[in-house]
C-alpha cells in the first residue's frame, strides 16, 4: 500500500554510536532522545516502528490515534551518529521548522512535560496566560531542539496539521507560488506568528494541511541554512507532504536521500520532506 499523506514530523537527535560489537536496541534511549521519547508519551504517542541503521543511527517512530482521525499524527524520533550543533545565530535560519501539535487537554500536558522539564517556552510571558486559559497556544522548544506549537484540538484536519517554516523574505513570494503550484494549497489569512514573526499561510482542505511561511519583523534577520544534511545538523526537521501530481513535484525538488519508491526524500525550496502522492483512498480524504 502506498505511503498516505498523513501527518508525519521528524527530528534530527543526536547520539553516540554503541561500541563495537555491542547491538544498537540494547543500548538504552539516554539524553535528547530520552527526553524526546518521554514527551511524546505525555502528548499522548505511542509506539509504531522502530528500525536500528547499523553504523548510522536509530529511529523510533510513535503515533497518535488513526489515521483517519483529524488530528492523527506521528513523530518519528531518529538519531545521527554523525549529528553535531549547529554553529548558534541570534536569529532563526531559512527552513528552520515548528510544528503544531494539537491535543484535548493541551495545558495539563504541558504542565507535566514542564514540570519534568521537557520543555523550554520561546515566549516566556505567554506561558502565564496560556496555563491560565486566557491565550489557545503556546511555544516552546523540545528536548531535541524541535519548536512545537501547542494547543486545543480543532474540528478541522488543516487546523490541526500545521507547519510552519522560516523562509527568506526575497524569496517569499516564489516560495509561495511553488508550494500552491505543486502541492495544491491556496493563500489563507495572514498576519502575525505569536509576534515573532509574519505568517503567511497556505492551506488545503483535502488532505488538510495548512504551510505557515515565516517571514522577519521588520528590521530583524533570518540567516542562511547551515547544512542540507539532515544527519549532519541536530534539531533539523522533515516533515510528510503529499502532492496531488508527485512526479511533477519531485521534478521541482531535488534528492536528498536514496528514492524509497513510493515515498521521495527531497528538498524542496527550504525544506526536507518525504514526498508522496496523494490517493484516492488516502485515509486523511476521510
Amino acid at each position: 500500500m502506498a505511503s498516505p499523506s498523513i501527518a508525519h514530523y521528524g527530528t534530527t537527535i543526536i547520539e553516540s554510536p554503541p561500541p563495537e560489537g555491542v547491538d544498537q536496541k540494547s543500548i538504552p534511549a539516554t539524553g535528547a532522545l530520552a527526553g524526546t521519547l518521554r514527551l511524546l508519551e505525555i502528548l499522548g504517542f505511542e509506539p509504531l516502528l522502530e528500525n536500528m541503521y547499523p553504523g548510522m543511527g536509530r529511529q523510533y517512530i510513535r503515533r497518535r490515534g488513526q489515521p483517519g482521525d483529524s488530528d492523527y499524527v506521528e513523530f518519528d524520533a531518529f538519531t545521527s551518529y554523525s549529528a553535531v550543533e549547529r554553529p548558534q545565530t541570534p536569529c532563526p535560519r531559512i527552513g528552520d521548522t515548528l510544528f503544531r501539535i494539537t491535543h484535548h487537554n493541551p495545558v495539563d500536558v504541558f504542565r507535566r512535560a514542564r514540570a519534568e522539564g521537557l520543555v523550554h517556552p520561546l515566549v516566556s510571558d505567554a506561558v502565564e496566560s496560556f496555563e491560565s486559559g486566557r491565550n489557545d497556544w503556546v511555544l516552546f522548544r523540545g528536548p531535541n531542539g524541535q519548536g512545537i506549537e501547542l494547543g486545543p484540538t480543532q474540528t478541522a484536519r488543516a487546523d490541526n496539521h500545521v507547519i510552519y517554516v522560516w523562509t527568506d523574505p526575497a524569496s517569499l513570494d516564489a516560495t509561495a507560488r511553488d508550494y500552491e503550484a505543486h502541492f495544491g494549497v491556496l493563500p489563507a489569512a495572514a498576519g502575525s506568528f505569536h509576534g515573532l514573526a509574519h505568517c503567511t499561510m497556505l492551506r488545503r482542505e483535502r488532505p488538510g494541511i495548512s504551510i505557515g511561511l515565516l517571514t522577519p519583523n521588520t528590521g530583524e534577520h533570518v540567516a542562511p541554512r547551515w547544512t542540507d544534511d539532515i544527519f549532519l545538523e541536530a534539531g533539523y526537521s522533515h516533515f510528510r507532504l503529499g502532492a496531488p501530481d508527485k512526479q511533477r513535484a519531485l521534478a521541482a525538488s531535488r534528492q536528498a536521500f536514496p528514492d524509497g519508491g513510493d515515498v521521495s526524500f527531497v528538498y524542496f525550496r527550504d525544506s526536507y520532506l518525504e514526498l508522496v502522492q496523494v490517493q484516492a483512498d488516502d485515509p486523511a480524504l476521510a
